[in-house]
């Protein structure tokens, strides 16, 4: 049984993910962006303030995306018609230009 549970486990993020999503956020040239790494997810932070979640799914260029929804202070993957995954600098760029803040 704990053999399937971990088939079914999302992939946490590896050293080598993490790096690619700095890579991607320094490309956005905003020095007020931050990333916090928890399990699967990096969090994305603007000024110490939420953002934005992305969600690791095993490969580098494709990551799962839910924006925060400060109305209900949580993270929603449904919110302003955006796509639930893309490319790391697109995602947090659409999270930027929601929020006013690019």
């Amino acid at each position: 049984m704990a053999q399937g549970k971990e088939k079914n486990q999302k992939p946490q993020v590896p050293p080598e993910a993490l790096e690619h999503v700095w890579r991607e956020i320094a490309t956005l040239r905003d020095p007020a962006l931050e990333v916090e790494k928890v399990g699967r997810f990096c969090y994305i932070t603007h000024a110490g303030s939420p953002l934005c979640r992305l969600g690791y799914r095993g490969e580098l260029e494709i990551w799962d995306f839910a924006i925060y929804k400060y109305s209900s202070n949580r993270y929603s993957d449904d919110e302003f018609g955006f796509l639930s995954f893309g490319k790391v600098a697109e995602l947090v760029r659409d999270a930027l230009s929601a929020y006013n803040l690019r």
